[in-house]
């Protein structure tokens, strides 16, 4: 039976490029080793995957609608700039407009072009999971602390739906333990939420649904973006 080929025929799969310089052979690094870090990278990275495949250009901002031409401004220069950037961003506006297709395609162009190591969640998703640790008879310490473990120690977490849901007060202190500590440790965070800092049509405000201790310290972690619009989903069924 032939051997079968290498993936890499350049390092023929052992990640090293041999070269003779000076009559002495110099080994570097593969460049399929930064594409494998890289699709390992997406893999942890908890994306949906229905965005996975996302990027910025294709964000097709509605014609004339200055807000989200803004918007897409801003995220191609954060992705341009990132890591050095002063702070994150939080996306806001109502639902359908685009905010968590922005989010992932910064997140997978970051993990594509710098290997960025990049963490997504879900505020309802969250506070799903930590409802199961509000019953200390019945709180599974391990997966909760490994959960805050793995949000809090990465390098850029994308946070979407922020107050989606009401958090019990002992989900809300530990959501603010883990923004706190990001804060602390100097970790660029990109949120997005459907609620604004001003009552809009009677909604609620963001500091009502997620609590004053967590808005205000994501004023101090991320400039706010507002996006104006239509549901794209209700218009085009679309993201």
């Amino acid at each position: 039976m032939a051997d079968k080929a290498p993936a890499c025929p350049r390092c023929r799969d052992t990640g090293w490029v041999f070269s003779r310089e000076n009559n002495r052979e110099k080994a570097v690094p593969c460049d399929c080793r930064d594409s494998e870090k890289r699709r390992k990278r997406a893999g942890e990275s908890n994306i949906p995957s229905r965005f996975e495949k996302f990027n910025l250009k294709g964000y097709l901002p509605v014609k004339g609608n200055k807000s989200q031409e803004k918007t897409k401004k801003k995220a191609e220069w954060f992705v341009r700039e990132y890591p050095a950037v002063p702070v994150g961003l939080i996306l806001i506006g109502p639902t359908g407009v685009g905010k968590t297709r922005l989010l992932c395609s910064i997140g997978n162009e970051l993990i594509r072009d710098k290997g960025t190591d990049v963490f997504y969640v879900d505020w309802n998703d969250l506070v799903r999971s930590m409802r199961s640790g509000e019953d200390a008879n019945t709180r599974d310490y391990s997966s909760i602390s490994a959960l805050i473990q793995r949000m809090a120690g990465a390098e850029l977490l994308l946070f979407d739906e922020l107050g989606s849901s009401r958090p019990s007060p002992w989900v809300e202190d530990n959501i603010y333990y883990l923004i706190n500590r990001r804060y602390n440790e100097n970790r660029i965070t990109l949120f997005a939420s459907n609620f604004f800092d001003k009552t809009v049509m009677g909604e609620e405000t963001l500091h009502e649904r997620v609590g004053e201790r967590i808005r205000s310290r994501i004023y101090e972690m991320a400039e706010a973006v507002e996006i104006q619009g239509f549901d794209y989903r209700k218009q085009y069924g679309g993201n």
